[in-house]
């Protein structure tokens, strides 16, 4: 029996892998580039581990759960919470008691959230068919105009990287369930922990690196080189943009954004907080060093920065010194990601261009770490029904 191909080494692409792997089933896993995660990944830069973007483990993600190994990540959590104009809030339901410390909660707000933890008792679905954008749906509800525009809208901004927040509200209930609930971490290696352990559990003469795909079909793919190689079947696991290129279909819009890294001589310890801006070049920033003090050199902060603009180092580095007073900061690096995240509708040319091809990716059920890992999980199972 000939291997299954699997072109695409992040996230999804490696968990369909694994599932292949633990049913002794015969792959083959091909890499464009020298690293495996995809965009779930990081780099070193003079002493400080970088993530390719602003990226979060969120551990209530049930693949998460079902496909990691936790504890061997090491995690450093941050709060439960924001830091919003140098007020904290955190979440009423780990710190009841301190619900109005700040004065961004009015009764109304109160009263509005409450509906919504009703609403989130019980299964959440990400994707119910439901129309009603998360706009839509943030307007609906008697939220003051400080809490929605301070808080609500700037941090889903941050998740859906969109300023206008056109996807599902369905989407919005489902995030907001996890954020209550769960845990956002990172790992003390950084994000590329994730996709380095994933591939620890594989042959390493299964994953070829440095390969680069330029045609396929259902049953064989060919390289750059000119090489064909023939399988039992193929999954196609790698970003929108190249699974439309292969297929030959329209490429559908992404969502982009651009992550500046900044560090500073270490401060005093703050709240391991997202801190919400909101701002043209500044959507939001944090101190990873408060969360994870081993992602930077012993003596030194660092600062990661998010903006949904074509915004410029020195935009973005001055539009942060004004959040923090006194700090002097040196730009470390920039990563512009113009395919962060996907919409969640909109690909049915990509599905119908496949033509026997198992697709697996985040874009085929909603952009989150859960959706890499359950599409790689029901692609690799597709093809295991088969045999």
């Amino acid at each position: 029996m000939k291997p299954i191909l699997i072109v695409g080494g992040g996230i999804a692409g490696l968990q369909a892998a694994n599932i292949l792997h633990q049913n002794n089933a015969d792959f083959i896993l091909f890499e464009r580039q020298g690293t495996l995660g995809g965009r779930v990944s990081s780099t070193m830069k003079d002493g400080f581990i970088l993530d390719r973007g602003f990226q979060v483990l969120q551990t209530s993600y049930p693949e998460v759960q079902r496909s990691l190994d936790l504890s061997a990540l090491n995690l450093s959590f941050f709060e439960s919470g924001a830091m919003i104009k140098g007020q904290l809030f955190f979440n009423p339901l780990r710190r009841p008691f301190e619900l109005f410390s700040s004065d961004i909660l009015t009764f109304r707000d109160v009263f509005s959230l409450a509906r919504i933890w009703f609403r989130l008792q019980g299964d959440v679905s990400a994707l119910d068919g439901n129309k009603q954008t998360t706009q839509e749906l943030i307007e609906s509800y008697s939220f003051s105009n400080r809490f929605k525009n301070e808080f609500l809208i700037p941090f889903f901004q941050g998740v859906f990287l969109q300023e206008n927040l056109t996807q599902p509200a369905s989407l919005f209930f489902y995030y907001l369930q996890q954020f209550l609930y769960g845990n956002a971490a990172i790992p003390a290696g950084g994000m590329q922990a994730i996709p380095d352990q994933m591939a620890s559990w594989l042959p390493t003469d299964k994953l070829k690196l440095n390969q680069e795909i330029t045609a396929l079909d259902a049953k064989s793919i060919t390289l750059k080189t000119g090489e064909v190689i023939d399988g039992e079947a193929v999954i196609l696991a790698v970003d929108l943009p190249v699974v439309a290129k292969l297929l030959k279909a329209d490429i559908p819009a992404t969502l982009g954004s651009k992550t500046f890294y900044f560090s500073a001589k270490s401060s005093v310890k703050q709240p391991a907080l997202l801190r919400l801006v909101g701002e043209e070049h500044l959507l939001h920033f944090t101190c990873l060093t408060d969360v994870n003090p081993g992602l930077a050199p012993e003596g030194k902060s660092l600062y990661s920065a998010t903006s949904l603009t074509e915004s410029s180092e020195k935009e973005v580095k001055t539009a942060l010194e004004k959040q923090l007073p006194g700090q002097k900061l040196t730009f470390i690096t920039s990563f512009d990601i113009p395919h962060s995240l996907q919409r969640v509708d909109g690909y049915e040319a990509i599905k119908k261009s496949s033509n026997g091809i198992v697709l697996a990716g985040d874009y085929l059920e909603f952009p989150s770490l859960q959706g890499a890992l359950y599409s790689g999980r029901k692609a690799a199972e597709e093809i295991l029904a088969r045999t």
